[in-house]
């Protein structure tokens, strides 16, 4: 009995994580490096992800983008559209787009709000890269405000 528990221990420690995350529609999210994660993957590859740190703090947010294999370019503007409503996010020295100044907030705040409700959702950058993702499950992947603390199973 115990060989199998200890096989079976081993064996969900190697699968990867992505295998484990909870999936609703198009999204998904789970948790990895200690991070909680929110992410979409279109048919061409192209990813976004939502990094909310273990403390659900909103300040340390962070976003992923990645089309056509390749991140945004450091310090670089990055377009988003919601419906018709576009947002601005500017990246950091590596390519993410981080939280981490009061008005960050507020626009991250503004675009989480947006993107729980929005039917359409399609990002450009700068170098004219451009990728549109379904918002079939955001609403219920993602909490109601930025990185919540929620408790799995419950309704987000």
């Amino acid at each position: 009995m115990w060989k199998r528990n200890v096989f079976l221990a081993l064996i969900l420690a190697l699968v990867p994580s992505q295998l484990l995350a909870a999936q609703y529609g198009k999204w998904n999210n789970d948790e990895a490096h200690g991070y909680e994660r929110y992410w979409t993957e279109n048919a061409k590859g192209a990813r976004f992800t939502i990094w909310c740190p273990p403390n659900h703090d909103a300040r340390g947010a962070l976003l992923s983008i990645d089309i056509k294999g390749r991140h945004p370019s450091p310090r670089s503007l990055v377009h988003i559209e919601l419906d018709r409503k576009l947002i601005k996010f500017k990246t950091d020295s590596k390519g993410f787009v981080r939280n981490d100044c009061a008005a960050c907030v507020d626009n991250m705040t503004y675009f989480w709000h947006h993107l729980r409700v929005s039917m359409k959702f399609a990002i450009q950058l700068e170098d004219k890269r451009y990728a549109g993702f379904s918002l079939k499950g955001v609403k219920e992947a993602i909490p109601k405000s930025v990185c919540s603390r929620q408790l799995a199973g419950n309704s987000r």
